[in-house]
């Protein structure tokens, strides 16, 4: 039985007391208090086939009774947590008990209702989070209380398998039993290495939120998309894999059900060339090293160093050289990859090619890797250096005076700024994260307005250097504004002019420059101005958006 140690949900005793004719008797003592075996922050919620406790903790009631709905059931006391609950039914009791605690085995999906009702001979009240008073009825004072418990049924997990041409190979709905006992019947789909088959969760019961895909010999191994895509590249004949539902959450009760996927999956050789992967081409890790993928699982090698060519072009740094590759090892957790380490570093600011002349690398299932030439290496910016989420616009201010502030944590926007006119902090039209800012002027741009992020280089400053400057903007349809601008009191550059009228309409954009700057101290003002200056002839309601301001240093090529 639930333990009522956990007892929290306890109505606070508040009574009104009848006047009695004797004043030098007491009069008799009412009070209206009951519990149930959840904690306060605990959402009212269970799964079908488990159980809540309920206790009447009133004192004075002439009678007292516990009501619930059709479906559920009462149980004796005395289970245990590993107990089946059916085996303690009390089937001498329907829908309504007198016993003081009532042990409810909840068997109906969806929202249901416990009732306490109680009677009393005096008129009370109950004033916790809402107010309860009793109802005279017959003579006596009623008061109710109903509990609303969401029961959550069993989760039942659904998908379907499709082929590159979309043919369905496998549809199970949640009702649908598999087990690898029928294994010899499930069907077999015979694929090339190299080819993908696409898996997608049709769970709908009861309330899923995550799902986890595991595949057997599959790329990627797993996944928790709805819809994954997943390549084969090792020969073979095995079995699928399985999906597992998942329910999980402060609010919801915690459930994982898997199912296995009925499917035999046969990977034969492939019948098209064994080339460099363009689709997911050639990416600078932080490392220095370079990772390229192929279209297929690469079969051990050795020896191929002077098969590749990297090429590293930096025209500010008047560099353009080959450098020699050390090391082409296949990648240790993708076998569709190959990792090359060069004898010098790079930088974000190369421009960096890979060759590869043929030779040695063949794929498992007996393809040779075909010659490859100049194919452009994706270079990974380092990481923004404004690194409080403030300075994105993310974090409303709570103190001071918010219009003043345009909503937004670390800025200011002076006295003639309002939440209808000029800048504020928007949540309904973001780029990434929750919050943007948003600019909206009916009046053209009839007035010079600035927005100054305060102590954006705080709390070290910012170093010397350059650095990518970047913002996604968002103007929308009929926006004609021209420009804006930051200004800032560094005294290491000048303003910044951004051009809009070259900007799409109706959707986001990243913009970006770069700027040298010396080194910047700490507590300085950068700012976004709109002013009438930059916008000469613009007229009628201009409305815009600001999302992600980011500050990204650019590696010097000595």
């Amino acid at each position: 039985m639930e333990n009522f140690k956990k007892v929290i949900f306890v109505f606070a005793l508040v009574f009104i007391l009848g006047c009695d004719k004797d004043e030098d008797l007491p009069p008799a003592f009412q009070d209206a208090t009951w519990g149930i075996n959840l904690r306060p922050e605990d959402a009212r919620v269970t799964q079908v086939g488990k159980a809540l406790s309920f206790r009447d903790l009133s004192q004075g009631a002439l009678s007292h009774e516990f009501i619930i709905e059709d479906g559920n059931k009462y149980l004796f006391p005395g289970y245990g947590a590993n107990d089946s609950l059916p085996l303690f039914i009390n089937n001498d009791l329907g829908l309504r008990t007198t016993n003081t605690d009532a042990h409810v085995l909840f068997l109906n999906q969806g929202i249901n209702k416990v009732t306490i009702r109680n009677t009393f001979k005096d008129s009370l009240s109950f004033n916790g989070n809402e107010r309860i008073d009793a109802v005279q009825e017959n003579g006596v004072w009623v008061i109710e209380n109903t509990w609303e418990i969401d029961v959550f049924g069993p989760l039942k997990p659904a998908f379907e398998v499709r082929d590159k041409n979309d043919n369905v190979l496998v549809s199970i709905s949640g009702e649908d039993l598999v087990s690898n006992e029928d294994s010899s019947t499930w069907p077999v789909i015979q694929i090339e290495a190299g080819d993908a088959l696409t898996y997608v969760d049709l769970t709908l019961e009861d309330r899923p939120n995550d799902r986890l895909w595991t595949f057997t010999r599959g790329n990627p191994g797993n996944s928790r998309d709805a819809t994954a895509e997943v390549g084969y590249f090792s020969l073979g004949t095995f079995n699928a894999g399985r999906i597992q539902a998942i329910r999980e959450g402060n609010d919801v009760p915690d459930e994982r059900v898997a199912k296995i996927i009925p499917l035999v999956i046969e990977v034969i050789p492939s019948s098209q060339p064994f080339v460099f992967n363009e689709e997911g081409g050639a990416l600078l890790n932080d490392d220095d090293s370079i990772t390229f993928g192929v279209t297929g699982e690469i079969e051990p090698f050795i020896d191929e160093v002077d098969s590749f060519t990297v090429r590293v072009v930096n025209t500010a740094a008047g560099f353009d050289q080959e450098i020699p590759v050390i090391s082409a090892i296949i990648n240790s957790t993708d076998a569709t990859k190959i990792d090359l380490i060069l004898a010098e570093p790079l930088y974000n600011t190369d421009d960096i090619t890979i060759s590869y002349a043929g030779g040695n690398i063949e794929s498992v299932d007996m393809r040779t890797l075909q010659p490859f030439s100049s194919m452009e290496v994706q270079v990974s910016l380092d990481a923004n250096i404004l690194v409080d989420p403030k300075w994105g616009f993310e974090t409303a201010a709570t103190t001071g005076n918010i219009t003043r502030k345009a909503g937004l944590d670390g800025y200011w926007a002076a006295a003639a700024n309002d939440p209808e006119r000029f800048f504020f902090r928007n949540t309904d039209i973001v780029a990434t994260g929750s919050a943007s800012v948003r600019y909206l002027n009916p009046d053209g741009i009839s007035k010079n307005v600035t927005l100054t992020g305060n102590g954006i280089s705080s709390p070290t400053g910012i170093p010397a250097g350059d650095y990518l400057i970047s913002y996604n903007v968002y103007l929308e349809p009929g926006n004609t504004m021209k420009m804006f601008r930051n200004s800032n009191n560094f005294g290491t550059f000048g303003d910044i002019v951004w051009d809009l009228e070259s900007l799409p309409r109706g959707e986001w954009v990243e913009i970006n420059q770069v700027v040298t700057t010396t080194a910047i101290p700490s507590g300085k003002q950068f700012q976004l101005k709109v002013h009438q200056i930059d916008n000469p002839g613009v007229t009628g309601q201009q409305v815009m958006y600001w999302d992600d301001l980011s500050w990204v240093l650019l590696e010097r090529r000595p």
